[in-house]
């Protein structure tokens, strides 16, 4: 075997294995940040964004509206988790189509 040869093959075994790896470690990253955000009392707008489900470009647009109540500290806006509790259940999300 030359050396293509052989460094084709180690590819070849090699790359399911790590994306694998690369899976599993984001997946179990986005449950780390989940079970953070779920118990603090205040977000960021990024972490307000993935326990509503909505963009954080959304999240921004309803605190810009003043529709949504945030607090800036420092450089930081942050969001708390009862405001944005309260905004989701009193303005209820449609789907497209409906």
């Amino acid at each position: 075997m030359n050396d293509a040869t052989l460094a084709d093959a180690l590819a070849a075994i090699l790359r399911p294995i790590v994306r694998e790896a690369v899976r599993e470690a984001m997946a179990s990253n986005t449950k780390a940040v989940t079970q953070l955000a779920s118990e603090k009392s205040f977000l960021t707008i990024k972490q307000a964004a993935e326990v509503s489900g909505l963009g954080a470009s959304t999240i921004r647009l309803y605190i810009r509206k003043r529709q949504l109540r945030a607090q800036q500290v420092g450089r930081r806006v942050l969001v708390k988790r009862s405001d944005l509790e309260r905004f989701l259940e009193t303005n209820p999300l449609e789907a497209k189509g409906e």
